[in-house]
């Protein structure tokens, strides 16, 4: 006998689950635009509702509060940059090829419109909002630091990289990648890098991270 895959074994959906999952992905869109656009104090729950097409019944009982609704948009958000980043770094890629995939695609990521207004509004509630705050960091940035700190670990052992504190090497390559593009964008309101711009930043980020780290080879 043929064994099923796991998701031949999951149980299909019902209508139901699914004309919920569909609703929940209206509202937080909804909800995501509408906090990009005033910030959480002027964000209306009355006009997510109306905007995604749901009763204020509904909408509350999923989210009763304008605070969780915040911090699952946010974690969402978080959970999309996770996987998109985490899909890049793949054991068997070099390097060079790896880190390059991952430093496009995260500065291409965080430097979105979205991920910026985003970020602005949670700097901005940080002070009524700690523990989403501190969600927010553990179940995005460290998240991602830590997968790229476990792909450095598995490319030692291979021995494509020198020994070093992985996590210390994931934290090194994000600063010598983000900061500066990020903080112009948000403090000086520089307008966004091009594309060509972004791979020359990845570019030097990468032969200064092999210049310490690399072997070589």
């Amino acid at each position: 006998m043929t064994k099923k895959t796991a998701a031949e074994r999951r149980p299909e959906r019902s209508k139901t689950e699914l004309r919920t999952e569909l609703l929940l992905d209206r509202l937080l869109d909804a909800a995501t635009q509408f906090f990009m656009d005033k910030g959480f104090e002027a964000t209306s729950m009355g006009e997510i509702a109306k905007q995604a097409h749901a009763s204020t019944e509904t909408f509350y009982r999923h989210f009763p509060t304008k605070e969780e609704l915040f911090e699952r948009v946010l974690l969402r958000r978080t959970d999309s940059l996770h996987a998109e980043l985490d899909s890049v770094l793949l054991s068997r890629d070099a390097p060079e090829e790896a880190l390059a995939a991952f430093g496009e695609l995260g500065l291409s990521l965080l430097l979105a419109p979205e991920a910026l207004s985003l970020h602005r509004v949670l700097v901005m509630e940080r002070g009524r909002f700690p523990e989403v705050v501190d969600s927010f960091y553990a179940k995005g940035p460290a998240r991602v630091e830590a997968a790229l700190a476990t792909y450095l670990a598995e490319q030692i052992k291979r021995g494509t990289l020198r020994k070093m504190n992985p996590e210390t090497g994931a934290r090194q390559f994000f600063d010598l990648v983000i900061p500066e593009f990020l903080f112009g964008m948000n403090l000086r309101s520089r307008p966004a890098p091009t594309k060509a711009e972004m791979r020359q930043r990845v570019k030097e980020a990468i032969d200064c991270f092999l210049r310490g780290y690399g072997t070589g080879d």
